[in-house]
């Protein structure tokens, strides 16, 4: 378990709804449209890997429990609890908005870990995500975070030269 990321699905929920304690109470709010996944609407391939589909499926459990591995695939930004060492930094060059998560998701691909999905616990925001709700300086951040992660990829080349995967 030592090169395992525990995966939180992400969801948010519309303004003003209670945020759900519970996966049936998240279900019920996803039934009435008052919750989806996180960045469902602006970057659905942005948490796509994490299997909501599969999610949803299993049973609610009262007890937090490891549903099933999920492979790494690129853009994917997992909100995840990792274990207190050996998780690799996170790169601070990614200022404000954009391949912050990304970025970090990718290395620890390329290191050898491992993202298992969990049950019986979930992340939420408040309020929908929309198109046109972020500050006016975000494209030009977008911008600049999008070349840095250019780089960062080949740096990564560099820092596990004997790593089979690439991101």
């Amino acid at each position: 378990w030592d090169q395992v990321v525990f995966v939180l699905p992400a969801f948010e929920v519309r303004t003003g709804t209670r945020v759900p304690g519970t996966k049936a109470e998240l279900l019920q709010l996803w039934d009435t449209g008052d919750a989806r996944p996180f960045y469902g609407a602006l970057c659905p391939r942005c948490q796509a890997p994490t299997g909501y589909g599969r999610w949803w499926a299993l049973p609610p459990t009262p007890h937090l429990r490891v549903a099933y591995e999920a492979p790494w695939r690129d853009p994917w930004e997992p909100f995840y609890v990792g274990p207190a060492h050996g998780v690799p930094p996170f790169d601070e060059r990614f200022l404000q908005y954009g391949f912050n998560r990304i970025s970090q998701a990718c290395e620890l691909h390329v290191a050898g870990f491992r993202f298992a999905v969990l049950d019986g616990a979930f992340v939420v925001h408040r309020g929908f995500k929309e198109a046109g709700g972020f500050h006016g300086g975000r494209e030009a951040e977008l911008n600049r975070n999008r070349q840095l992660f250019r780089h960062f990829r080949a740096e990564l080349r560099q820092r596990y030269p004997h790593s089979p995967r690439r991101c």
